[in-house]
């Protein structure tokens, strides 16, 4: 399900539809229960795919190891999106992959955020309790947008800049420059 032309835009992607919250609630629900309530760790199903567009409509695409965000029609990237299930919270904290969670979106290990895709797989990041929390964003629904927070950086967000095909970054300054709001959009997949 990519985004679909919308007629009143003059053939630009429409907004997503749907409810976000509900998402969010299903994908922990998932991961952490079976359907008699009980929990397992052994059976764990596979990641729930979203895509990302900005605020301003660029579609979030992979280009050589990078996200970036461009001016385009052509599809979103699909992301891989599991919980994490070791970090309690209001927010819905999330570990996002790319190359079906071969790659995982990470806050790096210095003293200040560098956003970067490190070769885990979101599965085994999902179990590993000591490694997740670099990996994980607190998705913050906001209206019909989202902003995502490092849980590992509090107060550093995921952005795109205002120009096209730009790498997705991460900044601390929030309502400059910066876009930090992105429509989030669950692809059903079965």
């Amino acid at each position: 399900m990519a985004f679909q032309p919308g007629a009143a835009s003059g053939g630009r992607p429409s907004e997503p539809r749907g409810n976000q919250d509900k998402d969010m609630k299903d994908l922990s629900d998932r991961f952490s229960m079976n359907e008699d309530g009980s929990v397992t760790i052994l059976d764990l199903p596979k990641p729930f795919i979203f895509t990302l567009r900005d605020a301003k409509q660029k579609v979030v695409r992979l280009q050589s190891k990078n996200l970036v965000a461009e001016a385009s029609n052509s599809d979103p990237e699909k992301l891989s999106v599991v919980p994490n299930r070791f970090i309690q919270g209001k927010q819905y904290p999330i570990i996002l992959g790319v190359q079906e969670g071969k790659s995982c979106l990470s806050c790096g290990t210095s003293a200040e955020p560098t956003l970067q895709l490190e070769d885990k797989n979101i599965m085994d990041l999902f179990a590993d309790k000591e490694q997740a929390a670099r990996f994980t964003f607190h998705n913050i629904p906001e209206g019909s947008t989202h902003r995502f927070e490092s849980a590992a950086y509090p107060g550093w967000f995921l952005c795109t800049s205002q120009k096209s095909s730009e790498p997705i970054r991460i900044t601390n300054r929030t309502g400059e420059t910066e876009i930090t709001e992105f429509y989030f959009k669950r692809i059903l997949t079965e």
